[in-house]
């Protein structure tokens, strides 16, 4: 019995955040809930560790991490599972990258919720205490059947999923016409269509002289590489959407392909910030872009995941999580460590690796190649809480696509769930009323202020300041309940819908919210007197990580870590929502360097608050509500429809593509800004010491489910 006692209240939990669930498993250890206080205490190493909380999804590359950690755990052991996606897959339940956690490790107790609360994690813990003394008296699943009496009328209409066999792939579908089409035909000597507002689509056959032409005029950057795959047509359509970062422009160069033996030239040496995404496209069409040298190589998806799962001969029904497949990585096989490793030979270089653990790189492994505590290189190894939302998506009708794009990103839902609408909106021509604009800007403004004090308190574990992460938790506890007063959700709220809200918000919430958000401030500047200023912090970040203003356009940053290098772009400025019915000033900075990415968005908090206050005075009357019934049959006109906003971090960019018959997408792509801010993140780190890495990191924001998709 006292050794009953002493473990239920000694449970030390190894911090393997594995996805979007770790946003309230933080909050349970902040001082808000303050889960310490059952006697469950943080650890980093799990050698030292009784415990592990799957915080959500168990991907098949991250799979191999919980099962060495669980592994390296002294008895007695235990493990808590988070999350939808933990118990039977959630939202992405038949995703091609997906395991069930208990598939992997063995399993005490389930915390259901999407993501469940804090409270709901509290209770687990308890939960579990009580199974270690013997009272399993907690919660149990149990079969239910549902009895429908016949001739009961359904409480909701059937959803009218329906899908062309081989349908129109017509993604240059012109739109309007415009003066700068001309000038674009002018220079590149083929028809340019104008397929949105300020975007024009261009097939060409030489797509690097195309690119280089684009790069005289101004594109600077390379925002999308997408590939269309049309089997009924032994093809694939490439497109590269050039970006600039001046005048917003977006100019899509596409070529069509061979199915059978796909090549297209790479742009990632004219522009760097295609090298990625083209890493991406090969993994999961097989398309070859020649002369970009990562070609043959997984970058996101685990070796065991089957080949090519974008392509549309996949389909998601061959690959039921009920099969039984192998997932388990072998890590120390790893080429890319190998080839390193074989490549020094000299002085004191070797290869480090770092992760995929908190808080050594978050969701993310990095493989680092020092020359004595000097970083010379950072090969990144992402992709450990891939999801498949592309495929998933595309095999869903438009409205419950929803809930699936805020995903990635939790704790930015609003801003996610505002690109996913706008690129509806706009296909279809729905109008949305003033009020509903206002307040989808007010919830666009709550995420952004609770994203940047999610990462303001991540930044501080990485820095070994404890305090600081108390202090923006409990700020962001704020940010929560005026979500849960706006929405009656503290994340996700899936509020946000084509034509307006899902229901009507009074007055009297707009105000009690308003006046939550104005008590932050006096907290917001004892925060940065505690943390932000505090002297230490100073000196870990102040000249650290430097990213000049050439690199970051040339990379391809996003966001407040764009404008920290003095580059001042934002998509609010275009004036979507009700940005250009309010007051509020861009923040940049000029140094670029690790402190100035958290100064800038620290004043991009006061930013919101500003915002948020001027929406609250100024709210117009009017409609919000929207009829739900009548989105479940959608029906996009044929084309390629793309919607850019700015979302915490930076750049969201989703791109439809419809066949103008099925009420589902033909192609659905989404960009995110972390993906964006990874390359500079890794140019960052080149030339600091190794003890700079996690500062660097933290001062990136960088989110991994958001990257990963």
């Amino acid at each position: 019995m006292l050794k009953e006692w002493g473990t239920k209240w000694s449970l030390w939990p190894v911090h393997l955040v594995t996805s979007c669930c770790g946003v309230e498993l933080a909050h349970a250890y902040a001082c808000g809930y303050d889960a310490e206080r059952l006697g469950s205490l943080n650890y980093g190493i799990c050698r030292q560790t009784n415990l592990i909380i799957v915080e959500g999804a168990i991907t098949r590359k991250m799979a191999r991490v919980l099962k060495i950690t669980w592994e390296q755990m002294p008895n007695p052991k235990f493990v808590i599972v988070m999350g939808a996606c933990g118990i039977k897959g959630g939202l992405f339940w038949n995703s091609y990258h997906m395991v069930r956690p208990w598939e992997v490790v063995p399993v005490d107790v389930f915390i259901p919720g999407c993501p469940p609360t804090p409270e709901a994690l509290i209770r687990g813990i308890v939960s579990l205490q009580r199974k270690i003394e013997g009272k399993e008296d907690f919660d149990r699943f149990e079969k239910v059947e549902v009895d429908v009496k016949a001739g009961r009328v359904r409480r909701l209409p059937p959803l009218k999923e329906f899908t062309v066999e081989n349908p129109a792939v017509v993604p240059n579908v012109e739109r309007f016409r415009d003066d700068y089409a001309k000038t674009l035909e002018d220079v590149l000597g083929v028809k340019v269509y104008t397929i949105g507002v300020d975007h024009y689509y261009a097939f060409v056959e030489d797509v690097r002289r195309s690119a280089e032409i684009l790069g005289h005029l101004g594109f600077d950057n390379v925002k999308d590489v997408n590939v269309l795959d049309v089997p009924h047509e032994d093809s694939f359509i490439v497109e590269f959407t050039l970006h600039n970062y001046e005048n917003y422009k977006l100019v899509t160069l596409a070529k069509r392909i061979e199915r059978k033996n796909p090549k297209v030239e790479s742009l990632s040496d004219v522009f760097p910030s295609s090298d990625y995404m083209e890493r991406e496209m090969h993994e999961f069409f097989g398309v070859v872009f020649e002369g970009n040298s990562w070609m043959g190589k997984n970058f996101l998806l685990d070796v065991s995941t089957p080949k090519f799962p974008l392509r549309k001969d996949f389909k998601l029904e061959s690959q039921s999580i009920e099969e039984e497949k192998p997932f388990l990585q072998d890590f120390d096989g790893n080429l890319y460590a190998t080839k390193l490793s074989d490549e020094l030979v000299k002085g004191d270089e070797y290869v480090l690796i770092v992760g995929p653990q908190h808080p050594g790189s978050g969701h993310m492994r990095l493989i680092v190649k020092l020359d004595g505590d000097i970083i010379k290189e950072v090969i990144p190894d992402p992709g450990y809480v891939h999801r498949g939302v592309e495929k998933i998506a595309e095999g869903r009708i438009y409205i419950k696509n929803i809930p699936l794009v805020e995903r990635p990103c939790i704790t930015d839902f609003a801003n996610y769930d505002i690109c996913y609408v706008k690129a509806i909106e706009e296909a279809l021509g729905i109008d949305v009323s003033e009020r509903a604009k206002y307040v989808r800007t007010i919830l666009a403004e709550l995420c952004r202020i609770g994203t940047h004090l999610y990462d303001a308190g991540i930044l501080s574990i990485f820095l070994g300041h404890s305090t600081g992460f108390m202090w923006a938790f409990g700020l962001r506890e704020f940010v929560c309940e005026a979500l849960a007063i706006l929405t009656g959700a503290r994340v996700t709220g899936s509020f946000i819908v084509p034509g307006g809200l899902r229901r009507d918000v009074s007055d009297e919430k707009l105000r009690r919210v308003r006046e939550i958000v104005l008590a932050m401030r006096k907290r917001l500047e004892k925060f940065e007197k505690i943390f932000v200023k505090n002297p230490t912090v100073v000196a870990r970040l102040e000249n650290v990580g430097v990213l000049s203003r050439k690199d970051a356009r040339e990379f391809g940053i996003v966001g407040p870590f764009l404008r920290a290098s003095n580059v001042r772009h934002d998509w609010r400025l275009k004036g979507y929502e009700a940005y250009d019915c309010v007051d509020w000033d861009v923040v940049t900075a000029e140094e670029g360097d690790s402190y100035a990415r958290l100064l800038v968005r620290v004043e991009e908090i006061n930013q919101s608050i500003r915002i948020i206050d001027q929406l609250v005075r100024d709210l117009p009357k009017g409609e919000m509500k929207v009829d739900m019934w009548k989105l479940t049959d959608l029906v996009l006109p044929l084309g390629e429809f793309v919607s850019c906003v700015e979302g915490a971090r930076g750049t969201i960019y989703m791109s439809i593509v419809s066949d103008g018959e099925s009420t589902t997408p033909y192609r659905f792509r989404m960009v995110t800004p972390s993906w964006y801010n990874l390359r500079g993140f890794i140019e960052a780190c080149k030339g600091e010491r190794l003890a700079d890495l996690q500062a660097i990191y933290g001062s990136f924001g960088y989110f991994p489910p958001e990257a990963d998709r």
